[in-house]
C-alpha cells in the first residue's frame, strides 16, 4: 500500500482523498464539496471496501473519508484492513447511522474523525475542515519523524565523532566515532557535561563557546585540547550547532568533531606537494572528510579571484552555489563512504567578487596516502562552455517556439516513416491530436504515399537536398485535403530525422482548375473557329487574288500565336510538385539549339546545378533567349518563334547565362539596347511588348513558371543590354 504525504515543489500541497461510500450519487455528490470548498482537495471515490482497498493499492492518498454501512464489509471493516498498513493515515468515517457503539469501536480500531451525516450543504464545509486539519496533523508529523529519523542516521553513520546535548548541556548521545575518540562508552557519558572532556588549559575558550550557544548565537568552531578516558590528551576540532524548531525552542545542541592530533603532522608532509600543486593551471584543493579547505593552488585566484590561503579552514561547500550544493555534496559523500574512487560534477562556485562561475569538480580519495590524507580536487573553469550551452538551449527554445507557431503543418518522421513529433498547426488542419499523430505512419495520414517507394527515397536523400512534392492528407473525419510538402533530412543522435513542411493548397488547387478550364475553352473554341477561318481563306486565295488576304493571314497567325501564349501562360502557372538535378549550362545550350537565334551568340558562363522542372526550366530559358534576341537588335521585327526571321540591320547580339554574385540564383542577359526606363515596371505584365509585333506574354510566362517553382523573378538595374536575375533557386549542394 502506497501511503505518504504528496511532495508539492511550489505552493501549498495538494491533498488527495479516497472517498468510499456505497451510493455512487452521494460519493460524487461529496467529491463535487469537498474540491468546490477546498481547491487543494483531489478526491477519488470508490462504491465499495474491495475497490477502495484495490485503489490504495495503486495509488497514494493522503486521506480516506469512508462510509460505514455498505454491503458485504462496512466502515469499520475498511478502517481494521487499513489500520494493518497505514496505522497513521487519515480516516474520516462519515456515516449516516450514527450509534454510540459504531463510534466506540472507530476509536478503538484508531479512526482519526468521526462524523455524523447530515442535511444541507454546511456539512461538507464541517467535512472538509476535518480532512484538511487531519492531514496536515499527519504531515506534520511524518516530517518530524522523518527528520528525527535523518537526524539519528547522521549521528550514527557520520565519520565524525558525534555529541548531542539538552538545553541543559548533558550530553545525551554519543556516536560511536565520538566513543573511539573519548575512550569512554556511551552510558558512562550519559548526563555529563563537557567540562569532563576539556582540559585546564582549553577551559575558558569550551565556556565562551557554550555560552554563545545557550544565548542561540550561531554555530561555532574551536579546537580545543581534550582529555580522554585513559587521561591521554589529544586535540580535537569542534563543530557545534544549536538545532531549533519552527516554533524557534531548543530542539538539540549538535557536537561534531574529530582527533586533529596527526593534521600538523600532514600539513608538513603536504608541502612536498606544493610545487607541482602551485605549477597547476587549474584549482588543486585538499579537502578534509568535513569538506573543509586544507590547501588550494594559487590559481584560485587568476579563476576565483581568492587570495591562496584566503579559504583555508573554510568550509568548500559554503562558496558552492546553494542549487548546486545538495548534489555536490552527494557526489563528495560517494567518496567519503568509499562508493566510488573519483568523482566527476559541475557546480557553480561563488567567485571573490560575489558573481557565479560554472567549474567542472573531480575528486579523488587520498585519504590513505600519509603525504595528503584527503580528497583532492581538481577544479576547471568551463563557464564559457556552459554559457555556449545556454546559449544553445535558448536556441533550441526559440526554434520549439517556430515550430509550435508556425502557419504551416510540421511534422518529424524517423526512417521508418513514423511520426515522432508533430505541431499545433498540423493537428488544428488534420482534426488528430498530438497524441493520436505520434507514432503513425505517414502514409496514414497521406494517402498519396507508396510506403516501400517512399522509404526509397528518403534512404537516397541526403542533408544537402529537399524534397518538394504535393499529396493529399486525410483527416480524422475521413475527409481529404491536398497539400504542398517540402522535406529535408536530418541526423538527430546519429539517427535520420525528416522535416517536412506542408501547406493546404485547396485555394490554389481550385485557380489550377479554374486555369485548365480556361484553356479548355481557349483550346476548343478559339481554334476550332480559327481553323475554319484559315480554312475559308484558303479557298477564298483559290477562287481570286486580293492584296487583303496577306493582311488576313498574318492577323489569322498573330491570333494563332496569341492562343499558344495564353494557353501556356494558364498552364505554367501551376505549382511546380516533382524537381529533379538539372545541368543549368547543358540545359542552355540545348535550348539554345531551339529557339530561331539569327546572328546572336550563347556565352554560358556557370557549371551550376539546381534543383528544378526540366520542361518548365527548359520553356523559361527558351522564352527568355528569344526575348532578347528580339528585343536585342536595334531594327528587333519579330523573331519570336521557331521559323521566324529577325531582319538584319543592328549588331549581332551576344545573350549571356551566369551565376547571380550575392545569392543563390542565375541569370540571362543581352549586350543590346535594353529596356527604356519608362518600361521597366511593365515587363513582366501580361500582354505587354514593346515590339509592335509582339504578343507581350513571353516574360510574363517567365515570371509564371519561376514563381511555381518559388523562386523570384526581377529586372537588374543598369546601364546596358536587359538582365533578367531569377533568385531563391535551389542549388545542389
Amino acid at each position: 500500500m502506497r501511503r505518504g504525504p504528496v511532495d508539492a515543489a511550489h505552493g501549498p500541497e495538494p491533498i488527495a482523498v479516497l472517498h468510499v461510500d456505497d451510493e455512487p450519487g452521494f460519493g460524487e455528490l461529496v467529491a463535487y464539496h469537498l474540491e468546490r470548498e477546498n481547491g487543494r482537495f483531489d478526491v477519488t471515490t470508490a462504491t465499495s471496501v474491495e475497490e477502495g482497498l484495490a485503489r490504495l493499492d495503486e495509488t497514494r492518498y493522503d486521506c480516506i473519508v469512508s462510509d460505514y454501512d455498505m454491503p458485504r464489509r462496512n466502515g469499520l471493516d475498511f478502517l481494521a484492513a487499513v489500520r494493518e498498513d497505514a496505522p497513521d493515515l487519515p480516516f474520516v468515517l462519515f456515516t449516516g447511522k450514527g450509534s454510540e457503539e459504531v463510534a466506540s469501536e472507530a476509536i478503538s480500531t484508531g479512526v482519526t474523525e468521526y462524523l455524523q451525516k447530515e442535511t444541507g450543504t454546511g456539512q461538507y464545509a464541517v467535512l472538509a475542515n476535518r480532512v484538511e486539519n487531519a492531514v496536515e496533523q499527519y504531515r506534520a508529523t511524518a516530517a518530524f519523524e522523518a527528520s528525527q529519523r535523518r537526524l539519528s542516521l547522521f549521528v550514527e553513520q557520520s565519520p565524525l565523532g558525534v555529541l548531542e546535548y539538552d538545553e541543559d548541556f548533558e550530553i545525551v548521545r554519543v556516536n560511536e566515532v565520538g566513543q573511539e575518540i573519548l575512550g569512554y562508552a556511551e552510558d558512562e557519558l550519559l548526563g555529563e557535561s563537557w567540562d569532563l572532556l576539556v582540559s585546564e588549559e582549553s577551559y575558558d575558550d569550551v565556556d565562551s563557546v557554550t555560552t554563545d550557544l545557550a544565548q542561540q548565537v550561531g554555530g561555532h568552531r574551536s579546537v580545543d585540547e581534550n582529555v580522554r578516558k585513559d587521561g591521554e590528551r589529544i586535540v580535537c576540532e569542534w563543530h557545534n550547532r544549536i538545532v531549533t524548531d519552527d516554533d524557534g525552542d531548543v530542539v538539540s545542541i549538535v557536537s561534531l568533531f574529530q582527533d586533529v592530533t596527526e593534521r600538523t603532522a600532514r600539513e608538513a608532509e603536504l608541502e612536498q606537494y606544493r610545487a607541482y600543486l602551485e605549477g597547476s593551471t587549474d584549482i588543486i584543493t585538499v579537502l578534509d572528510e568535513a569538506g573543509r579547505i586544507q590547501y588550494q593552488s594559487p590559481s584560485v585566484t587568476r579563476i576565483l579571484g581568492y587570495g591562496e590561503d584566503e579559504l583555508v579552514g573554510e568550509n568548500g561547500f559554503e562558496i558552492v552555489h546553494p542549487e548546486d550544493r545538495e548534489s555536490t555534496w552527494a557526489a563528495f559523500e560517494r567518496i567519503l563512504t568509499g562508493e566510488e574512487d573519483r568523482v566527476s560534477h559541475e557546480a557553480r562556485l561563488r567567485t571573490a567578487d560575489d558573481e557565479w562561475r560554472w567549474i567542472e569538480i573531480r575528486g579523488t580519495d587520498y585519504r590513505d596516502n600519509p603525504d595528503i590524507g584527503g580528497i583532492v580536487v581538481n577544479s576547471r573553469d568551463i563557464n564559457e562552455r556552459r554559457e555556449r550551452e545556454q546559449a544553445l538551449r535558448r536556441t533550441t527554445a526559440r526554434l520549439q517556439s517556430l515550430f509550435d507557431e508556425s502557419p504551416d503543418m510540421v511534422d518529424i518522421h524517423d526512417a521508418d516513416g513514423r511520426i515522432v513529433e508533430a505541431n499545433p498547426r498540423l493537428c488544428e488542419l488534420t482534426g488528430y491530436s498530438k497524441a493520436e499523430l505520434t507514432g503513425m505512419h505517414v502514409w496514414e495520414l497521406d494517402e498519396t504515399i507508396d510506403p516501400e517507394e517512399a522509404t526509397g527515397v528518403w534512404a537516397e536523400m541526403d542533408e544537402t537536398a529537399q524534397t518538394k512534392m504535393e499529396g493529399r492528407y486525410r483527416r480524422e473525419d475521413g475527409s481529404t485535403f491536398p497539400v504542398e510538402i517540402h522535406i529535408r533530412r536530418h541526423t538527430v543522435d546519429g539517427e535520420p530525422r525528416f522535416i517536412v513542411i506542408s501547406r493546404d493548397i485547396s485555394d490554389r488547387k481550385q485557380r489550377e482548375r479554374q486555369l485548365e478550364q480556361f484553356a479548355s475553352v481557349v483550346s476548343h473554341d478559339l481554334r476550332n473557329p480559327l481553323g475554319v477561318a484559315k480554312g475559308r481563306t484558303d479557298l477564298v486565295r483559290e477562287e481570286c487574288d486580293s492584296d487583303h488576304l496577306d493582311g488576313i493571314e498574318n492577323a489569322h497567325a498573330r491570333m494563332e500565336t496569341l492562343v499558344d501564349d495564353l494557353l501556356m501562360l494558364a498552364r505554367e502557372g501551376k505549382q511546380v510538385s516533382q524537381t529533379e538535378v538539372v545541368d543549368l549550362a547543358v540545359l542552355a545550350e540545348g535550348c539554345w539549339q531551339t529557339v530561331h537565334t539569327a546572328d546572336a551568340t550563347l556565352q554560358v558562363v556557370t557549371d551550376r546545378r539546381i534543383h528544378a522542372d526540366r520542361s518548365r526550366l527548359k520553356q523559361l530559358l527558351e522564352n527568355l533567349f528569344r526575348n532578347a534576341v528580339e528585343h536585342g537588335s536595334t531594327t528587333s521585327r519579330g523573331a519570336s518563334r521557331p521559323g521566324d526571321t529577325v531582319e538584319d540591320g543592328g549588331p549581332e547580339v551576344t545573350v549571356t547565362v551566369g551565376d547571380l554574385s550575392d545569392g543563390d540564383g542565375f541569370y540571362v542577359a543581352d549586350d543590346g539596347p535594353g529596356i527604356p526606363g519608362a518600361d521597366r515596371d511593365q515587363v513582366f505584365e501580361a500582354g505587354f511588348s514593346t515590339a509592335h509585333d509582339g504578343t507581350g506574354f513571353g516574360l510574363s510566362i517567365v515570371e509564371r513558371i519561376a514563381t511555381a517553382h518559388g523562386w523570384t523573378v526581377g529586372l537588374r538595374d543598369g546601364e546596358g543590354g536587359a538582365c533578367i536575375e531569377i533568385g531563391g533557386v535551389d542549388l545542389e549542394r
